[in-house]
């Protein structure tokens, strides 16, 4: 299921070029507010059933400016998807709570509206695009390379003789697993997906510091448009749950 915010902010709302950690932040706080015992979960338990977030999207003319784009309307749009009705009843419960206390890059929320949205009644070979941007990542790339964020149409220094295939492989074996955590039953069924090249694009994020070490972790991730096949009910939790990784930071969100 798909939910549509539009959060209402005290101030002109600027939204930061570099929002993944600060949105999932105000996400999984609201949640807390409305059941602590699901924001648990979902924060300490990697294989779960989550969610997904879009970016943020100004309402109204937007500027761009050195740390982010100032919307002056004080209004941002933001889409939430999963597959749980009790995760979003916590998130709206939390916000309700949350108004004046909640807030994204210390920016405080005033208010909001919520809108369900219907899904489209088919996505097996429709034309998508990314509304948020999609991360897939391997872990221990060949030829010596750390950890690598794979292109859907590759790139000229990759550790991989055909990167988008390996791509193309991450973002399946990551959609069975949603699948199996979603259904309880392993995918038998194909599925297959098209880049359009001319429409993709990176940017670079940074997600996080290691409280350890003190090292960013930064992640390169793609915006396209595309086509996917296969079982509308796989397609669905692409749809509900995001494509590739990290989707709770806002990435790999689809729309139509």
């Amino acid at each position: 299921m798909r939910l549509k915010l539009t959060l209402h902010f005290e101030r002109p709302f600027l939204i930061p070029y570099n929002y993944p950690r600060p949105l999932y932040g105000f996400v999984i706080n609201a949640i807390k507010l409305g059941d602590e015992r699901i924001a648990k979960r979902l924060h300490d338990n990697k294989k779960d059933v989550k969610f997904v977030l879009s970016k943020l999207y100004p309402v109204g003319k937007a500027r761009r400016t050195e740390k982010g784009l100032l919307v002056e309307s004080r209004m941002v749009e933001l889409y939430f998807g999963t597959t749980e009705r009790a995760i979003v009843e916590a998130l709206i419960s939390g916000m309700t709570l949350g108004k004046g206390e909640l807030h994204i890059a210390g920016q405080k929320l005033a208010g909001f509206s919520a809108e369900f949205m219907k899904a489209p009644k088919r996505l097996s070979g429709r034309r998508l695009r990314t509304l948020s941007p999609v991360s897939v990542y391997h872990n221990s790339p060949p030829n010596g390379f750390k950890q690598w964020d794979l292109s859907p149409i590759g790139q000229p220094n990759s550790p991989f003789e055909n990167e988008p295939a390996v791509w193309r492989e991450l973002v399946f074996r990551n959609l069975m697993a949603k699948y199996l955590m979603v259904y309880g039953e392993p995918y038998e069924g194909d599925f297959g997906i098209d880049v359009f090249p001319g429409s993709v694009r990176s940017k670079m994020f940074t997600i996080k510091r290691d409280k350890r070490t003190g090292k960013l972790t930064r992640v390169r991730a793609w915006e396209f448009e595309f086509r996917m096949w296969g079982d509308e009910k796989l397609l669905r939790v692409a749809y509900d749950l995001g494509l590739g990784m990290r989707n709770p930071h806002g990435f790999g969100m689809i729309g139509a």
